[in-house]
C-alpha cells in the first residue's frame, strides 16, 4: 500500500479523514462516527483541506473539529473519489490513533458524535464507501510510523565557502521547515533524529521548538560520514528502528540524499529519490517490516 501527494489537480476538491477507534471495557472496539444535520447522514469524520494545507494535516484537523478527538495518523487506507455539486472530490483516509478526547458541543455542521461498536456502526453508516473503509481498517496490523525527511533547500555548495556541514537553509528551505510542522504533527511525531549537519537539524528545528522536543544528532548520518559507509548507517538506523518499535512512538529522521539509499536498504524499501523537504512515512509492524509507505512534501 502506498500513497503520494504529488500530482494534485486544481479541479479536484481535496480532503482527508480517518477511521478512529477506541477500546471500551464492556462494548469492545468502538468507532467514532458523526451525524451531519445538513445532509441527515452518518459518516466517518472527514473534511476539505484549507488553502496550502496538506491532506494529512487536514485529516487530523477535521477529525478534531468534527469529533473533539485528537489523533495521530496511522496506516493509510484507501482513497475515495465521488462527485459533489461543486466538483470531483478525493478523500484520503487513514487509521487514527486516539491521543486525547474532549466533549464537543453540537453545531450546524455536526450535531451528533457517536462511539459505536463496529457492527452497530456498520448498520448506522449511510455510505457504502464508509462500510468498505471500516472493513479495510479491521484488516490492518498495528504499526508505528517512522518518517524519513530529506532536509529543506540549502544554500548551493558553490556559494558557500565554509565547512559543508555548516551550510544553512535558504529562504525556501526555512519555509519548508515551517510547513513541515503540521505535517509531522499529523503523524504524532514525538522523537526527532538528525545528522549533525546544520541543514538537517534546521529542517526539524521549528517542529522541535513547537513541541518542546530535543533533536538527537548522529554524525554517522551526515553526508561526510554516511554516504560511503553503508554498514555504519545500517547499524545506526537499525538501532533507531528498534527504538521506535520499543516505544511505539512515531519518530522522524532528517537525512541527506546520498545517505538515503543506505537507510532505505536497512528498512527493506525500494530505492527512491526525494526532493528537498519531502518525506517518506514507513509504517512498521511489530516485527519491523514495512506494511505501508507514504510520500508527502510541503507546498513551498
Amino acid at each position: 500500500m502506498a500513497r503520494s501527494a504529488a500530482g494534485r489537480s486544481m479541479k479536484l476538491i481535496l480532503a482527508g479523514g480517518a477511521v478512529v477507534t477506541r477500546e471500551h471495557p464492556v462494548r469492545g472496539t468502538e468507532v467514532v462516527i458523526v451525524h451531519r444535520k445538513r445532509y441527515d447522514d452518518w459518516s466517518l469524520p472527514k473534511g476539505k483541506a484549507r488553502a496550502g494545507e496538506s491532506i494529512p494535516a487536514a485529516a487530523a484537523r477535521e477529525v478534531w473539529e468534527e469529533t473533539g478527538v485528537k489523533i495521530r495518523l496511522d496506516v493509510p487506507l484507501d482513497t475515495i473519489r465521488y462527485q459533489t455539486p461543486k466538483g470531483d472530490k478525493r478523500v484520503d483516509y487513514w487509521r487514527g490513533t486516539v491521543l486525547d478526547t474532549v466533549r464537543r458541543a453540537p453545531d450546524s455542521e455536526v450535531d451528533v458524535v457517536a462511539w459505536l461498536p463496529i457492527r452497530a456502526a456498520m448498520s448506522r453508516l449511510t455510505y457504502a464507501h464508509d462500510h468498505f473503509l471500516l472493513t479495510q481498517f479491521r484488516e490492518q496490523p498495528a504499526t508505528t510510523p517512522l518518517l524519513l525527511v530529506r532536509h529543506g533547500k540549502a544554500m548551493d555548495r558553490k556559494d558557500w565557502s565554509k565547512k559543508d556541514a555548516l551550510r544553512p537553509l535558504v529562504t525556501r528551505g526555512r519555509s519548508q521547515a515551517k510547513l513541515l510542522v503540521p505535517m509531522l504533527g499529523a503523524f504524532g511525531v514525538s522523537a526527532l533524529i538528525s545528522s549533525t549537519s546544520t541543514r538537517c537539524v534546521s529542517t526539524l528545528a521549528p517542529y522541535a521548538e513547537q513541541h518542546n522536543l530535543t533533536i538527537d544528532r548522529y554524525s554517522k548520518l551526515s553526508e561526510e560520514e554516511g554516504a560511503n559507509d553503508g554498514r555504519g548507517v545500517r547499524k545506526v538506523v537499525s538501532a533507531i528502528r528498534d527504538r521506535a518499535l520499543g516505544t511505539g512512538q512515531p519518530l522522524a529522521i532528517s537525512v541527506h540524499r546520498p545517505v538515503l539509499p543506505h537507510i532505505l536498504d536497512t528498512l527493506g524499501i525500494a530505492p527512491m529519490n526525494l526532493v528537498t523537504g519531502e518525506f517518506i512515512v514507513a509504517h512498521l509492524t511489530a516485527k519491523g517490516d514495512v506494511h505501508a509507505i507514504e510520500r508527502h512534501r510541503p507546498d513551498a
